[in-house]
């Protein structure tokens, strides 16, 4: 019998052990490992029948009738109790999870609909609302989170998902209901981002409804959160919450790792140790987009067409029965006959629905971090750009740069300051104004120790047990 696992007893146990970056990180690399075998290896053995069904074959992703066009946005279209995957092998979880079908739009303005997953922790604080965006970058609708973090499921959207939920694990105890909403929509839109903003201000608008089946106070208090892909998400729900949702309580929003412009991040990116990400956007961008669509099949060389064209199916199967090709360290744009001209011909879309800054200024409070030497979402200075422009506007920002650490270490190192900051939010004591950026350092012999922190690292380490150990004791 499955053993019930207490997110406080984690808790009672850390308060003894000295939170070191060496420490969190040790941490996080255990955690990992577990999530990994978790997702390939131990639930394998448990497939059945009764298995969650992917979103493309699932009934429940579409809406029973032709009335919900009609509907406003928010309006849940259907709900459902469903088991979520533990974050740690051999317990079950503790939290209840509903998924609600909702009313929200797409790019071009139209009625769409697509799915959150509400958590509520073991001893929830139903006037608190975390929204994680995470980050699941891809153009197959079938890696949305609220596949990956259902029990039962293996494969890419199981590790995609769950790697970022744990992050939550010692923030928990604190009570906030977590809403993780699909944003990407059903077209799997990735890096789109008026999208992106529509469907995450909508999950929180059917989450304050859903009080009759989840418990969530209407009038809850909530904390936007996301990095990488999910702070791209979380940043343009921030540029478009006074125009398009100015009824939600948003307090504050934590953005990390974002990238400002989504053509300079191609460029920058193309070739390089994360190269697939292009791929992954620019397909994003044509599930949004039929005159893309049609424009990259007219210029994609045959010799690459099932090359680049697989991600589309990237969570649709376990990795080695429909393999992905391997796209890092490759110049996506040589796959077409006129090399990148896409990025300048399409460019009246690309800054629309790619460049932030231009759609409003956040009323709430701020948190944006960004490592110096980030190998994905570069460059700095465009970073550095955004939050300028907003200061100049009356926002109220806090920045803190990560001095030459690349993606995953900005995550790794900043993580605890982000949560003592919406922790501060939720409880109304964050300063106004924008301040200078807060610049940290990090020790060589820590980038020596972990080289995964600096530039050109993209994973969190992975150790053993014994390890694990002999860093925390």
């Amino acid at each position: 019998m499955d053993s019930k696992f207490e997110y406080g007893t984690l808790h009672s146990h850390m308060n003894s052990v000295t939170l070191t970056p060496s420490v969190v990180i040790a941490i996080m690399g255990l955690i990992s490992r577990f999530i990994f075998v978790l997702a390939l290896g131990l639930l394998r053995a448990f497939v059945s029948m009764a298995d969650p069904l992917r979103p493309s074959e699932d009934p429940f992703y579409t809406p029973k009738n032709d009335s919900w066009p009609q509907l406003p946005a928010g309006t849940i279209l259907n709900s459902r109790q469903v088991d979520i995957a533990s974050l740690l092998p051999g317990f079950s979880s503790p939290s209840t999870a509903f998924q609600l079908l909702y009313v929200t739009r797409d790019v071009h303005d139209r009625p769409a609909h697509t799915v959150t997953t509400i958590i509520v922790p073991p001893r929830p604080n139903f006037e608190r609302i975390i929204s994680l965006q995470i980050a699941y970058d891809s153009p197959d609708v079938d890696c949305s989170p609220s596949f990956g973090i259902r029990e039962g499921v293996t494969g890419p959207a199981a590790m995609w998902s769950r790697n970022q939920l744990y992050y939550l694990l010692p923030f928990l105890q604190q009570g906030p209901v977590v809403n993780v909403p699909d944003y990407e929509g059903s077209n799997a839109a990735f890096t789109v981002g008026p999208q992106a903003a529509y469907q995450t201000l909508d999950s929180i608008r059917a989450a304050l409804k859903s009080g009759h089946i989840t418990g969530v106070n209407s009038e809850a208090k909530t904390v936007m959160f996301g990095y990488s892909g999910g702070g791209h998400a979380t940043e343009w729900a921030s540029e478009f919450h006074s125009s398009y949702a100015p009824e939600l309580n948003i307090a504050g929003a934590a953005i990390g790792g974002p990238p400002p412009n989504i053509t300079e991040t191609y460029l920058s990116v193309n070739g390089g140790n994360n190269s697939a990400l292009n791929a992954w956007a620019v397909l994003g961008v044509m599930n949004a987009y039929p005159e893309l669509e049609d424009y990259i099949h007219e210029h994609l060389l045959p010799e690459h067409k099932d090359t680049f064209l697989r991600p589309l199916k990237r969570c649709s199967g376990f990795p080695e029965d429909y393999p992905m090709p391997g796209l890092n360290l490759t110049d996506i744009s040589a796959f077409f006959d006129n090399h990148d001209n896409f990025l300048y011909d399409f460019k009246h879309i690309l800054d629309k629905i790619g460049v932030m800054g231009k759609h409003g200024v956040p009323k709430f409070p701020l948190y944006i971090y960004a490592g110096t030497a980030d190998d994905i979402a570069t460059p700095i200075e465009d970073t550095n750009s955004l939050v300028e422009s907003f200061c100049k506007t009356g926002a109220n920002v806090r920045y803190h740069r990560y001095w030459g650490l690349g993606h995953a270490g900005t995550l790794a190192m900043g993580m605890g300051p982000v949560w003592t900051w919406i922790s501060n939010v939720f409880r109304g004591t964050v300063l106004p104004g924008c301040g200078r950026p807060n610049n940290h350092g990090v020790e060589e012999d820590l980038l020596r120790e972990y080289p995964f922190l600096s530039r050109g690292g993209s994973q969190i380490p992975i150790f053993t047990e014994e390890e694990l150990q002999s860093r925390m004791f």
